[in-house]
């Protein structure tokens, strides 16, 4: 997983506390790829998208909870999706 991934996979994980082994690079790619898919079409994703997204592909989401500061908003979990 390259340093983009990783931040977007520990951001995601504090905002929607998935399980710790959660997102995988499998469950990333698949997230990236929907997100993507919905920017694309001249949505930008609301937090119910993201959340449905990530639920998606994170059986865990919402199980965990993780303290710390949440600075994922979801405008900056955009630009780390579409960022190569």
């Amino acid at each position: 997983m390259n340093k983009n991934d990783e931040k977007l996979a520990l951001a995601l994980k504090i905002k929607f506390g998935t399980a710790p082994s959660e997102p995988n690079e499998q469950q990333l790619e698949g997230i990236k790829r929907d997100i993507q898919s919905l920017a694309a079409h001249g949505r930008p994703p609301a937090d119910r998208d993201w959340q449905e997204v990530v639920s998606r592909h994170c059986p865990g989401t919402g199980k965990y909870k993780y303290a710390g500061a949440d600075n994922s908003d979801l405008i900056t979990l955009l630009q780390m999706v579409t960022k190569k």
